[in-house]
């Protein structure tokens, strides 16, 4: 039961990208500049829900911010 826990945080480069609202290029962008952290599973990406939820949370504070400022 606490393995399907965990699992139901873990995200897929799909998932992210849907929750993100981007591409999963865009996704794999993002983890190359050490934006987001991500883990293997055997071949697979697999990316945090809470963290990339929070990254969401963040990007669109700093949009907002950007817009104010312009």
């Amino acid at each position: 039961m606490e393995a399907e826990a965990s699992r139901s945080q873990e995200l897929t480069t799909l998932e992210a990208a849907r929750l993100l609202g981007v591409s999963k290029l865009h996704v794999i962008d993002l983890l190359e500049a050490g934006e987001i952290d991500y883990h293997l599973v055997g071949s697979d990406l697999r990316f945090d829900a809470a963290q990339i939820a929070s990254y969401k949370s963040d990007r669109e504070h700093r949009d907002a911010e950007s817009l104010v400022s312009a």
